[in-house]
């Protein structure tokens, strides 16, 4: 049983064995007005004022994790060692008196909670034709949350049964807690509009449908565990109420990585989100005889809202469910169990709670809903190339078995021109916190962190974050020689084709 605390620990703070390690936002490259195809990820509205009339996306990764539970100690780290394979970091024995740990933990009984998340934007695009925009996504996605965890769970996962001072206490958790994973493919169809324009006034819808292909997911939660663990061999669970699900890489009896098919499941997903411009000059409408002439209008500040990753993903391939109700159980030798595979462990599970092997398991699809949020953006144009951008993200779970995306509020300074972007974002992660990013736009490539603590070992290390990107633009009312006829000198200079 011990081995099942590892096992969920793993799931939780890990990422499970088939996920690598997102920033989180890439506030970087999703805020700008040469967002482009990018800015699809906050608001599907948003790539109606694009400065671009083309944006084709080449490649886009975005690796972040973050926790409040465990962490090396600045001292002990430096970036260079992530690339170091035969790097030893110190392990500390002295500590908990449970063996040799890599990590440090809090001792604090807050909730314990953890968010890794992986995305790999593939080839896209954004097509401007005048008001109508158009854009086509790919990309591979996996997240992993921990929300809620008890500081006990954690600390009995990581440190093991024999951690002597939570022994012979009951701990009786009711508040709902809970472990999900989810790695897909996403295919994505946008389009914006401004459905209200005049005088000064601006307002654009934008939607964006995707067909989901799930690749592997699961979830573990519960509502209310009443145990204790009087010492390093016994279990004595008084009550549980706890639901399970999965559909992993893997033969369930033997546990050897099984990679077909590819796809266990699918679904649909759906972002939708309006932005209101208020002008600098009265709106006219342009009549568009080429991609190219259609020129954006400025604006003094713009307001976004959107609703994004409303969906779920089915699993219905190698997906097992199992439940325990209400149910209580008597473990002793806990740590001398040792399971070979996925069916052993679960079938033991329901014989412990059940008295046989089969009442625990439920059915074999399986249910696990995307990371979903409501994202409030303000945008306001200081003077020039200067702006500065206020974002909130709010993080919610459709139901019990979701990916739970953390909150974030964050104030961004940007500078931007066709070729060059330089955005500051002070941001405060899951509303408690505090974050300083940087990130940097040279013509083709991207490259930003939304936490650059981590990078400089400025603090203890509980999280890393990092984005880049490689695209191609062109930029709009920018038409090279097709428009030099009859120009003045000023607009020939501004004609000039543009490429980034």
């Amino acid at each position: 049983m011990e081995r099942l605390w590892k096992w969920f620990f793993i799931l939780v703070w890990v990422g499970g064995s088939y996920l690598p390690a997102a920033g989180q936002e890439m506030l970087g490259m999703t805020l700008g007005n040469y967002a482009g195809v990018n800015s699809l990820q906050l608001n599907p509205s948003a790539m109606y004022h694009s400065k671009v009339y083309l944006d084709v996306n080449l490649l886009g990764l975005d690796v972040f994790f973050q926790n409040n539970y465990l962490y090396i100690d600045n001292a002990e780290y430096r970036f260079a060692h992530f690339f170091q394979s035969s790097y030893q970091y110190p392990m500390h024995s002295e500590l908990y008196g449970t063996g040799d740990r890599m990590f440090y933990h809090y001792s604090g009984k807050d909730f314990r909670q953890a968010y890794v998340n992986l995305r790999i934007n593939g080839p896209g695009a954004m097509l401007a034709w005048g008001e109508h925009t158009f854009a086509i996504t790919t990309s591979v996605r996996s997240a992993t949350t921990g929300y809620y965890l008890p500081y006990e769970v954690a600390n009995f996962a990581y440190l093991g049964l024999n951690y002597v001072p939570q022994q012979s206490i009951n701990y009786h958790d009711r508040r709902f807690f809970s472990s999900a994973s989810l790695t897909w493919m996403e295919i994505g169809l946008s389009y914006a509009y401004p459905v209200y324009a005049r005088g000064l006034n601006v307002l654009a819808l934008g939607v964006s449908v995707k067909r989901l292909e799930g690749i592997a997911g699961g979830y573990v939660y519960s509502r209310d565990v009443d145990y204790i663990v009087p010492d390093d061999s016994t279990l004595i669970v008084k009550n549980a109420n706890i639901r399970a699900g999965y559909s992993l890489p893997v033969n369930y009896d033997n546990n050897e990585v099984q990679t077909s098919p590819l796809f266990r499941g699918g679904g649909f997903s759906g972002d939708v989100g309006v932005t209101y411009y208020r002008l600098k000059n009265y709106y006219h409408r342009q009549t568009v005889t080429t991609l190219c002439s259609y020129e954006m209008p400025d604006y003094l500040y713009r307001i976004g809202l959107s609703l994004i990753d409303v969906g779920a993903i089915r699993f219905n391939k190698n997906a097992e469910r199992y439940s325990i109700d209400n149910q209580s159980s008597y473990w002793n030798n806990i740590n001398h169990f040792k399971y070979v595979s996925m069916h052993q462990l679960m079938d033991t599970i329901s014989y412990k709670f059940y008295g046989d092997y089969t009442t625990a398991y439920q059915g074999n699809s399986v249910w696990v809903w995307l990371p979903s949020a409501v994202s409030v953006q303000f945008d306001y144009h200081l003077q020039k190339e200067w702006y500065l951008n206020a974002c909130v993200i709010y993080g919610f779970g459709l139901a019990p078995n979701s990916v739970v995306r953390p909150s974030e509020i964050s104030i961004t300074p940007r500078y931007e021109t066709d070729w060059f972007e330089a955005d500051l974002p002070l941001s405060l992660y899951d509303w408690y916190l505090p974050r300083i990013g940087l990130s940097f736009r040279f013509y083709y490539l991207t490259i930003g962190f939304d936490k650059i603590g981590w990078f400089f070992h400025l603090n203890d290390f509980t999280g890393l974050d990092v984005y880049l990107g490689l695209k191609f633009s062109l930029d709009k009312g920018i038409c090279g020689s097709k428009k030099q006829k009859g120009c003045t000198d000023m607009e020939r200079y501004h004609t000039k084709h543009s490429y980034r």
